[in-house]
């Protein structure tokens, strides 16, 4: 496997050299070639070694890690970001499927996001991703879903609904167009529920609350945007009736 060139970039020195150690112990691939212990420092090292691959702290002083897309107009490099939890940093990372690790850092994880990058880095990939963040910063207007070997990004708009599809989802668009991705719809529940747009009416749906023409409380049917018809089970019945009539 070729070696990748990376940089840290963190404010903490324990925690640039604990992850110093476990990429040298457990991720032979990578070369850490510099540190950096705050963004504009980062900036002007990146610049110099031109690295393949950043670890990118979130939580720093004066400037934040997402500041520190804002010096690249082109962004030539994999990035995983490295973060305490954070609700919504973790979100935004999840809606643009970006690879992130949560601190302290799991070995496995580590191993798994170094896997996806060294990939990302062979097959010049993830970028678009990237922008995509940084339209999220406020609200979630896009989301990128995995779909065949690599990812499409959807307006949230264009969403009418996702239907579960056993370990996999179906992701519904306007004009009648699909993708099956390879996520559960509990993770898109996780992931898009609490914007107070999309609801979860069903185990196998959620739809898109913007996208409701009717509800039929005989038939227990909601028709969406271009007569799609979906079921409402018992279990969902009375909190998507609460919604619905608010």
């Amino acid at each position: 496997m070729d070696t990748i060139n990376a940089i840290i970039i963190d404010d903490e020195i324990n925690a640039r050299e604990n992850l110093r150690y476990l990429l040298n112990e457990f991720c032979k691939n990578i070369t850490v070639i510099s540190e950096a212990k705050n963004v504009d420092e980062a900036v002007l090292k990146i610049k110099k070694h031109k690295p393949q691959l950043i670890f990118l702290d979130i939580e720093m002083p004066q400037k934040n890690g997402f500041q520190l897309l804002n010096s690249f107009t082109e962004i030539d490099f994999q990035i995983i970001f490295v973060t305490a939890y954070d609700k919504y940093a973790v979100k935004a990372f999840e809606v643009a499927a970006l690879d992130y690790l949560l601190k302290p850092i799991e070995i496995e994880k580590l191993v798994k996001s170094i896997k996806r990058a060294t990939t990302s880095i062979v097959n010049k990939t993830n970028n678009n991703r990237i922008t995509l963040l940084k339209e999220n910063k406020k609200t979630v207007k896009k989301i990128a879903i995995p779909y065949k070997s690599d990812y499409v990004i959807l307006n949230i708009t264009d969403l009418l609904y996702i239907e579960a599809d056993r370990m996999y989802s179906i992701i519904h668009t306007k004009g009648d167009k699909k993708y099956l991705a390879s996520k559960k719809l509990s993770y898109y529940e996780n992931l898009l529920c609490d914007e107070n747009i999309f609801i979860r009416v069903h185990r196998s749906w959620i739809i898109n609350s913007n996208k409701i023409v009717s509800y039929s409380k005989k038939d227990k049917m909601i028709t969406l945007d271009s007569h799609f018809k979906i079921p409402v089970s018992k279990s969902y019945k009375e909190t998507f009736e609460k919604m619905f009539s608010s």
